[in-house]
């Protein structure tokens, strides 16, 4: 009678930790594979492929950090948002930004991994952009934080006046050419806005180099920056 007692203890024990053991896994799977959280395998693949799609070289992740916002969107609403902390082979550290919106502040999240490339975005181009022309220029006064603008992520807005339009379109040139010394098909997304904030032209290396091949014109320095003249006085 005690043995049979025994063993329907020890069943009944196994069988606990049984479930337990399968209730942790599944909980560790639902925390990387599903839930908004630090450690989300989709958003920090999602930021690795944004690093891997546009620059040449590898880096390392130093450090993720994770944060969610109420915001207001068509009512309330969450942004979930991952922060990964990346260093190149020289020792230039930078950002990368993953953003997803959600209805609920804990608890939600997403197995659909292609969903989290929807806006991701680095402050490397900056980065490297800066160490060219940012003297030559003061790209500094036109640089936009990318923390705080979303879902808009521009790296660069240009006001243009009468008395600048030829500046602008030879800063814009310059930036199509040195993107070409370290990315992959440009990675840079500039604006020109008028002086009421209006947009007058939109930069990206891809845009410019699809049109002047449209164009059946040779990409030089004169020919792009014609083109930008024009679409920014357009």
């Amino acid at each position: 009678m005690k043995s049979r007692k025994r063993k329907h203890l020890l069943t009944v024990t196994f069988t606990l930790i049984g479930l337990a053991v399968s209730c942790g896994a599944m909980y560790i799977y639902l925390l990387r594979y599903f839930f908004y959280n630090k450690y989300n395998i989709h958003a920090q693949r999602a930021a690795l492929d944004r690093l891997n799609a546009v620059y040449h070289q590898e880096f390392e992740l130093l450090s993720i950090e994770f944060e969610t916002t109420e915001v207001r969107i068509g009512g309330a609403s969450y942004v979930h948002m991952w922060t990964y902390t990346f260093e190149d082979s020289n020792g230039r550290q930078f950002y990368v930004y993953v953003r997803l919106c959600g209805l609920s502040e804990r608890g939600s999240g997403n197995f659909h991994a292609p969903d989290y490339s929807s806006y991701v975005n680095d402050t490397y181009g900056q980065l490297c952009l800066e160490e060219r022309l940012g003297d030559k220029y003061d790209l500094y006064k036109y640089r936009q934080d990318k923390v705080s603008r979303f879902p808009d992520g521009e790296d660069y807005i240009f006001i243009c006046t009468k008395d600048n339009t030829k500046e602008i379109a030879e800063i814009l040139t310059e930036i199509y050419f040195a993107e070409t010394e370290f990315s992959d098909n440009g990675c840079l997304y500039c604006r020109v806005n008028d002086e009421h904030g209006e947009k007058l032209f939109s930069y990206f290396w891809s845009s410019v180099t699809r049109n002047l091949q449209k164009q059946n014109k040779e990409i030089t320095k004169e020919t792009v920056y014609v083109y930008i003249l024009q679409e920014i006085q357009n």
